[in-house]
């Protein structure tokens, strides 16, 4: 054979993959939002954050002893996928004690709760400019009461679980004033409206449930019960 018939075969050769890997690359579904790997989306950026406040509702037994509340949160994370990632979040919330939570007493105090959480974020619809989102994970959480005033100087029954302290006898109340508090696992999720500002910048609302598994206390009558805590926290902010 030759060469004037080999060189060009030889050219034809090298010239045929290379062409079929720009096709390739031409034929994926960039966009200005991410691009494309082997058919898998990647988004451009992969950190993400929050910060927001609103308001907290305390619900069943500590519905029954503290007021509704209010408090901020503070997260950020990594965007494995553009519908998925994972949040570190703190939160912290303050509420005041209800005057009657003890009978025939009138009780003045406040109560904190603190908790930082590890959460799967899922967005929905996340090119859209209205959006949600599903979140939820577990994390632990601090919890404080501080009484600062009892009416009366006299001895009086006490027992409440959900204010840390739980006697069967009569005790003073100097021995009542005073703050405790309880660190706790729970568990925590809820659901996010978004809307969008600027580029990936978005306002948000979100509601979210948590339960927080409490120690237990005896009380009266052999039985004993635990401080479990739930939570209803409405905040808005900005989340990126």
């Amino acid at each position: 054979m030759r060469w004037n018939t080999l060189l060009p075969l030889a050219l034809l050769a090298f010239n045929v993959p290379g062409s079929a890997r720009a096709q390739t690359v031409s034929g994926t579904d960039a966009d200005t939002t991410g691009f494309t790997t082997q058919g898998i989306e990647v988004p451009e950026r992969h950190f993400m954050f929050n910060v927001g406040g609103g308001l907290s509702f305390p619900i069943s037994d500590a519905g029954d002893r503290f007021e509704t509340g209010g408090g901020f949160q503070l997260g950020a994370g990594y965007q494995f996928h553009r519908s998925f990632g994972v949040m570190a979040e703190y939160f912290y919330s303050g509420y005041d004690i209800r005057s009657d939570v003890l009978t025939g007493t009138g009780v003045d105090g406040n109560h904190y709760m603190q908790y930082g959480s590890l959460n799967a974020v899922w967005n929905v619809i996340p090119r859209s400019t209205f959006g949600f989102y599903f979140i939820a994970g577990p994390g632990l959480y601090y919890r404080q009461v501080e009484l600062l005033q009892l009416s009366g100087v006299a001895a009086v029954p006490y027992c409440d679980p959900w204010l840390y302290y739980c006697a069967t006898d009569v005790v003073a109340v100097s021995e009542i004033i005073g703050s405790r508090s309880s660190t706790d696992f729970g568990l925590g999720g809820g659901v996010g409206l978004t809307l969008k500002i600027n580029g990936e910048l978005r306002f948000y609302v979100e509601g979210r449930y948590h339960y927080i598994f409490g120690q237990s206390f005896d009380v009266p009558g052999g039985d004993s019960r635990k401080a479990d805590g739930q939570y209803i926290p409405v905040n808005f902010g900005i989340r990126y």
